[in-house]
């Protein structure tokens, strides 16, 4: 059993929620990243429910616009991690790419 819950598995509205409460506090942006699963795990997002877990540019749609929303200035990175081998992808160790 693993010590921590990767950022691959976890919601990335908790990730934005939080930053969105420090943004307030920074005059300029913060560095904001977003990990996601290329197939996103089952029952991680209501709007998935029904569809395909593959992660699709609409996913990433949500999460900007929620993103917006909530008053992050910005995204910096969007990290995917690849789950099926045949797919095209880098993957790292996960607590080194962290």
């Amino acid at each position: 059993m693993p010590y921590y819950q990767s950022a691959y598995d976890t919601d990335m509205r908790h990730v934005i929620d939080t930053y969105a409460a420090a943004q307030v506090h920074v005059d300029q942006a913060l560095s904001m990243t977003l990990f996601l699963r290329s197939t996103i795990p089952s029952g991680l997002y209501e709007w998935k429910a029904g569809r395909t877990e593959k992660m699709t540019t609409r996913d990433l749609n949500i999460l900007r616009h929620y993103a917006f929303q909530s008053g992050i200035k910005s995204i910096y990175y969007i990290r995917t991690f690849t789950d099926d081998e045949s797919e095209i992808g880098a993957n790292q160790c996960e607590s080194c790419s962290i």
